[in-house]
């Protein structure tokens, strides 16, 4: 039966596509194979003529043919045996990406009649991709005064395989300071963060490197690692310190103003602006001046300079601080001690002490017997020098005044004491102009010079006292000297009128009349004297010793002390005198004193 449709131009076409389906449904067969990434070109994928249920012999006669929409060249047909094999090569992830399923899709194509035959190649994943890190190298910077226990993010790895070649397992090298702690969200999105497990210190360790590695969950397994640096941001943790805590300076007086002393140097070890240190004085005062008139201090350098010169009698020890702060918020500092000890130099000269200053000149008069013999002090210069040290050590000399060796003066070394060197003779000057040069030890050495004027008198024109100045004018010393003399008068004065008032109470007692009719008891001794001599009569029995019934006689009758030794008792109340008629030739010795009696109490 032959039918005749006639219609329009799209009601042909959509009968068209209607036949064209009918035929696909009829012919149409579907495969699936699996095939490796990374298979080597020639692998076997399939039987896929066979499995298509057509004839060897018939592949080339009906035009047996693959195509793919977009990678028709990964696998190809071998027309003689009829085997589909890996033509190049197949990289998973290039095809698919992150995707989990993965497949390549073939028509095969045979006419006489048309068929076509859908095939699906599913590519499987191989674990060759090895986790990786964004960046070689991640760096941190961790304050120092961070607390233990902080965290720290980082940047996670990345696997381009899927399933469990994909799932990532970190790793931390071994680390004092810090742990690494990961929080599983699932098998692809971990976080990984760095935890502090102890205080930092910049200065201990200003830096610190670790190793954090992946390792994905293939068969062999694959890893990446990725260096984590670690700075440690510097606070303000340290103060300056000086490497003593006190520094001796030595300094010679009369220094150049404005000359460099000393330099102090503190160090800061924390860093950038924590470390600039900068210096200054601690003002305080010095006697009655502040100490910035005295010395300074550079605040970059720490160099300490003298402002004006300094002066070792008056100031010999000069301390005090320095101190050292950093640029730091809050600035912190610390203070050192300098001692400066002023040296002394020999800028003074000796300088004369004014008590005996005096005459012509200012030279001093003395006046010296000529009966004195050698080793006689005439007079004492005396000096004294501001300086310290050697520079304070005087010594004096003689200037001579003549050539001769018998010159009569010396003048101590040491001592300033001018004395005689020997007798002094009449045919020596009655007048002597001595210069002693008074030197110190310093160097230069200085001096100075003083003038002594001696005049030698005769014995009975000495002064009895040390002779006076040729002038009137005394210094305070001299004034200080004659006080002292004139105290040393008045207590020998009381002393003697003391001595002199017991010795009358004493003469008063023994002088006192005695009583009627008798005398003292005892054995009196009565004590005579003469030019010859004197001697001593004790009355060895007892027997009165008297003067009579009358008053005491003024006159004292002195003999011989050759008394014959059969001479007994002398009874002076029978007789004014001795008689003569004891056969004794005695020459009698009269005095005009008074007589006394010393009794035996």
């Amino acid at each position: 039966m032959v039918c005749h449709w006639r219609g329009d131009l799209g009601s042909r076409r959509l009968l068209l596509s209607l036949l064209l389906l009918a035929a696909w449904k009829a012919g149409s067969g579907q495969l699936h194979y699996f095939v490796s990434e990374e298979a080597k070109h020639g692998t076997f994928v399939g039987r896929i003529a066979q499995d298509l249920g057509l004839e060897l012999a018939e592949l080339v006669p009906r035009l047996f043919r693959v195509a793919s929409k977009t990678h028709g060249d990964l696998l190809e047909v071998n027309l003689q045996n009829g085997i589909l094999f890996v033509n190049s090569r197949i990289d998973r992830e290039e095809l698919c990406g992150r995707s989990a399923e993965c497949s390549i899709h073939l028509e095969v194509i045979v006419d006489r009649p048309l068929q076509v035959f859908h095939v699906d190649v599913e590519v499987k994943d191989i674990n060759d991709n090895p986790p990786v890190f964004p960046v070689k190298e991640q760096k941190l910077f961790v304050s120092e005064s961070r607390m233990p226990d902080s965290r720290f993010p980082l940047e996670s790895a990345s696997d381009a395989d899927v399933g469990a070649n994909s799932v990532l397992t970190y790793r931390l090298s071994s680390h004092d300071y810090f742990m690494l702690d990961v929080n599983s969200k699932n098998n692809e999105n971990k976080l990984v963060e760095l935890v502090l497990r102890k205080s930092l210190d910049r200065e201990d360790a200003p830096a610190h490197n670790l190793f954090l590695t992946a390792t994905d969950g293939g068969k062999p397994e694959l890893t990446g690692t990725v260096h984590l640096s670690v700075e440690v941001a510097d606070v303000n943790d340290n103060a300056p310190a000086f490497t003593q805590s006190e520094y001796t300076v030595f300094v010679k007086e009369n220094n150049p103003p404005g000359c460099h002393i000393f330099t102090v140097s503190a160090g800061d070890v924390d860093a950038q602006e924590n470390a600039l240190v900068s210096y200054s004085l601690v003002e305080r005062r010095v006697g009655e001046r502040a100490l910035s008139s005295y010395v300074s201090v550079h605040a970059q350098s720490g160099k300490v300079y003298a402002l004006q010169p300094l002066d070792h009698e008056e100031l010999e020890l000069l301390q005090f601080q320095v101190s050292a702060r950093d640029a730091g918020v809050p600035p912190l500092g610390s203070n050192v001690t300098l001692q400066v000890f002023v040296l002394d130099e020999n800028d003074n000269a000796p300088v004369l002490l004014a008590p005996r200053v005096g005459g012509t000149g200012g030279a001093v008069s003395e006046l010296v017997p000529r009966l004195v013999g050698a080793g006689h002090v005439v007079a004492k210069v005396r000096a004294v020098d501001p300086d310290s040290g050697y520079n304070a050590w005087l010594s004096y000399e003689l200037q001579p005044a003549a050539s001769s060796a018998r010159f009569p003066f010396r003048v101590g070394l040491y001592t300033g004491e001018i004395s005689t060197t020997r007798a002094l003779e009449e045919a020596d000057s009655p007048r002597h102009r001595l210069l002693v040069i008074v030197k110190d030890h310093g160097e230069p050495a200085l001096m100075a010079t003083a003038t002594v004027l001696v005049s030698l008198v005769e014995s009975g024109q000495a002064p009895k006292a040390s002779s006076r100045p040729s002038t009137g004018a005394l210094g305070p010393e001299a004034a200080l000297v004659d006080v002292n003399v004139y105290l040393i008068i008045a207590i020998c004065a009381v002393s003697s009128l003391l001595v002199l008032t017991l010795l009358l109470y004493t003469a008063l007692r023994c002088s006192a009349p005695p009583t009627e009719g008798g005398c003292p008891a005892g054995k009196p001794t009565l004590v005579c004297s003469s030019a010859v001599g004197s001697w001593s009569y004790s009355q060895q029995q007892r027997q009165r010793v008297c003067s009579g019934e009358g008053p005491l006689k003024t006159d004292l009758m002195a003999f011989s002390p050759s008394l014959p030794p059969d001479l007994g008792s002398v009874d002076v109340g029978e007789q004014q005198g001795l008689n003569v008629d004891h056969g004794l030739k005695v020459s009698p010795f009269k005095f005009r004193t008074h007589k006394f009696y010393l009794w035996k109490l």
